[in-house]
């Protein structure tokens, strides 16, 4: 999926703009504060009816207004060209696809897989097990198309085991739960599983492990290994029942990013956990493209920070090598190398206005 044109009004500094990106590559260029990466947030919006920045609409909605509207067209790989709007106030999200209101964002989100690569991206090294476990159920949102419906499935018998402890229940009631939450937990753990096993054959083909050295990803589905899930609900009952909540399962399943078999958020620089990113980015990049999804739309933030000119140059070249539809943001075009800018249809950020450039001058 490519996105073929984008509207924006009010968002943040952004009070009105119109691009008609490149299918390839796109460089918006700006100072700090002037609006670039909000940009790419409506494109983020456009896509998902989230921002990867906030939760809050009220923050970014341009100052003085009641809501922000993004709207654009993205094309499909058939050349099928799909309207899609966002209009979002403080408390209310309206969307459109093809001029009919959408009830269901998922709807819109499964056509457009996008993946982001920012400041909030190193939230994956430093963060907490939740944000590497969302990384493989975007994926797999994607790819099985099943996916979602069966994660909420377990969640929400999660939530009714959960009652049943904090409510004193019986083993014998708990245990009804135990039946029925094994199979799916079973289900979400052979496709995680599965995905993750893909993810590391393409981080072991990346041009980038010789600067970051030997990554792979390391998988815990949340319960011992060797044992089968309801048996271990069942052992685990008295200690449940006393916390409260259900220690064990898909939800506490563990994504650990490792070089040379040592946790890599331990052992790198900075520059060096965003060569770690950019890799992982273009494997999941590969991954939907080789399983016959809509090739994904990748969102790069502010690449050239913290890397040196070789860097940058292997980073960009690795993220152009996705073929996918890219959206770089710099300072300055000629932070990025020649490759980027040789390739890329060049935009300009200046206080909130966005103005398409012809050289890279």
């Amino acid at each position: 999926m490519q996105l073929t044109a984008l509207s924006v009004q009010h968002v943040r500094r952004i009070r009105e703009a119109q691009i008609y990106p490149s299918n390839e590559t796109n460089l918006i260029s700006g100072r700090n504060g002037s609006g670039k990466t909000s940009l790419l947030e409506c494109i983020h919006y456009l896509a998902t009816a989230r921002s990867f920045r906030t939760t809050r609409a009220s923050n970014v909605i341009s100052h003085g207004q009641l809501a922000l509207v993004v709207s654009g067209e993205l094309t499909d790989a058939a050349g099928q060209a799909n309207r899609v709007g966002v209009e979002k106030t403080r408390n209310t999200t309206r969307l459109k696809l093809n001029g009919e209101v959408v009830t269901i964002a998922s709807k819109i989100a499964r056509m457009v897989p996008v993946l982001t690569f920012n400041t909030e991206s190193y939230l994956l090294l430093d963060g907490g097990p939740a944000n590497r476990r969302a990384l493989l159920d975007r994926l797999l949102f994607h790819v099985e198309h099943e996916y979602l419906d069966v994660l909420k499935a377990y969640h929400r018998g999660l939530k009714q085991r959960n009652s049943l402890l904090r409510s004193r229940a019986s083993r014998e009631q708990v245990s009804l739960w135990d039946h029925q939450l094994s199979p799916i937990a079973a289900k979400i753990d052979r496709w995680r599983s599965d995905c993750v096993a893909a993810l590391n054959n393409y981080l072991g083909q990346s041009e980038l492990i010789d600067a970051c050295g030997s990554l792979r990803l390391e998988y815990h589905r949340g319960w011992h290994p060797d044992q089968e899930f309801e048996t271990l609900l069942g052992v685990n009952f008295s200690k449940d029942q006393d916390a409260g909540v259900t220690a064990i399962g898909p939800h506490r399943a563990e994504l650990r990013i490792k070089i040379e078999d040592k946790l890599a958020k331990t052992i790198v620089s900075r520059g060096q956990g965003k060569l770690i990113i950019a890799a992982i980015v273009c494997a999941q990049a590969k991954y939907l493209s080789d399983r016959g999804q809509e090739d994904p739309i990748l969102l790069i933030d502010d690449l050239a920070s913290e890397l040196d000119p070789t860097a940058r140059s292997l980073a960009a070249n690795t993220l152009l090598g996705t073929k996918a539809q890219i959206f770089f943001t710099a300072i300055e075009t000629t932070d990025l190398p020649c490759e980027v800018r040789d390739s890329a249809r060049l935009f300009h950020v200046e206080q909130g206005r966005v103005n398409p450039l012809t050289t890279t001058g």
